[in-house]
C-alpha cells in the first residue's frame, strides 16, 4: 500500500482496525500495546502520503485515547511499539519493507532494553556509598549492558545510508500527527531512554537549558516508570558528581574509590563513542535536506552535537578532578 501510495486502501485498513478494536477490545497490556502498534503503522503511513489520519478516520480518536490511557502512555505509537514490541520475522511490521528498515528496527530492539536495564540499575545506586564495592560491581554490569550501543551504531553505519534511505524513505513515515487537539511525534529512535541514562550519570547537574528542554520533551514518550524516575532525580546528584566529591574528600582516588572512578569513566566513554558515531549520521541525514531541518523528535543536528560536546566536557572534568588522563 505504501509503495503504491494507496490512500483509499490505507484508509480502509485503518477503519478495519478500528472496527476490530470495537468488536473485541484488547483486555490486557500486551494486547493494548499491540493494537496501538498496528494502528500506529497506519497513522504514519497516511501522514506520509499527505493525509492527517484522524481527519480521514475520525473514529480512531476514541481508541487511541483509550489505549494511551490504559497503558499510561501517549495516545499514539512510539519507538517502543515500532522496535521492542514489534515481532520478528514474517510478522514484523514495516513501513517500506527494506533490509535497512529491519536493521534500524533491530537497533532499537537491542538498545532500548539495554539502556533501560542499565539506567534502572544505576539509579538504584542512590543509597550506595561510592567506596562500597557494590557501587563498582553494579556500575560494571551496567557498562557491560551498554556496550551494545556502539556495536549497534557500527552496524547501522555500515548498512543504512542516512540521506538516501533514512531521510528520503523512512523519515517521512515518522511525522507528528494530531490526536485530540495535540500533536504527537512519530516513533522516533530519539525516544529510547538515553536521556534518562544521561540524567542519572551526568546531566542532572551538568546539563544546560538546551539539553534540559530536550529531555523534558522526550520523557513523555517512554514508559510510566521512566517518567517517575525522571521526576525523582530532579535536583539529585549525578554519579559523576558523587564520585568527584568522594575523591576530593578522600584526597585522591585511592584503592577503595578507584573501581568506581573507572566505572563512571567507562559509562561516559560508552556514551561518547555512541554519540560520536551517531552525530555524523544525523548530520548526513539532514544537511542539504530541503524537506527536514530537524529529526523526527524535533532535535536538530546542532543539538545532537551539543549534547556530545557536553558529555565530552563532563568526562574531561571527571578526569581532571580524579587525576586520570587519556
Amino acid at each position: 500500500m505504501n509503495a503504491r501510495a494507496d490512500l483509499p486502501e490505507l484508509t480502509r485498513a485503518l477503519r478495519a482496525l478500528i472496527s476490530a478494536y470495537h468488536a473485541d477490545p484488547p483486555g490486557d497490556t500486551v494486547g493494548r500495546l499491540a493494537a496501538m502498534r498496528d494502528i500506529g503503522m497506519l497513522l504514519g503511513s497516511l501522514k506520509r502520503h499527505g493525509v492527517e489520519p484522524l481527519a480521514a478516520v475520525p473514529e480512531a480518536r476514541g481508541p487511541l485515547l483509550a489505549l494511551g490511557a490504559a497503558t499510561d502512555m501517549v495516545p499514539r505509537d512510539t519507538v517502543l511499539h515500532y522496535g521492542p514490541w514489534n515481532p520478528t520475522g514474517a510478522r514484523q511490521r514495516m513501513f517500506v519493507g527494506a533490509r535497512e528498515e529491519t536493521v534500524l528496527i533491530d537497533a532499537v530492539r537491542r538498545t532500548a532494553p539495554a539502556i533501560e536495564d542499565a539506567t534502572l540499575a544505576l539509579a538504584g545506586l542512590a543509597g550506595t556509598d561510592v567506596a562500597d564495592p557494590a557501587f563498582a560491581v553494579a556500575g560494571r554490569r551496567a557498562v557491560a549492558r551498554l556496550e551494545v550501543l556502539p556495536e549497534v551504531m557500527r552496524t547501522v553505519g555500515r548498512v543504512v545510508d542516512p540521506a538516501r534511505f533514512f531521510a528520503a524513505r523512512l523519515r517521512p513515515f515518522m511525522e507528528d500527527v494530531e490526536v485530540d487537539g495535540r500533536r504527537y511525534y512519530g516513533p522516533a529512535a530519539a525516544h529510547v531512554p538515553l536521556h534518562l541514562l544521561d540524567r542519572v550519570v551526568w546531566s542532572a547537574d551538568h546539563g544546560d537549558a538546551v539539553h534540559s528542554a530536550l529531555q523534558d520533551d522526550l520523557i513523555d514518550y517512554g514508559l510510566p516508570a521512566w517518567r517517575r524516575l525522571y521526576a525523582r532525580d530532579e535536583g539529585r546528584e549525578t554519579l559523576v558528581t558523587r564520585v568527584v566529591r568522594a575523591v576530593r574528600e578522600a584526597g585522591g582516588a585511592g584503592p577503595e574509590l578507584l573501581p568506581s572512578v573507572e566505572v563512571v569513566s567507562d559509562l561516559l566513554r560508552v556514551l561518547i563513542v555512541f554519540r560520536g558515531r551517531h552525530s555524523p549520521m544525523v548530520k548526513a541525514a539532514y544537511t542539504d535536506n530541503e524537506n527536514y531541518c530537524a529529526g523526527s523528535a524535533g532535535a536538530s543536528p546542532d543539538v545532537v552535537r551539543h549534547i556530545l560536546e557536553l558529555t565530552r566536557r563532563c568526562a574531561e572534568a571527571l578526569r581532571s578532578a580524579t587525576g586520570r588522563h587519556g
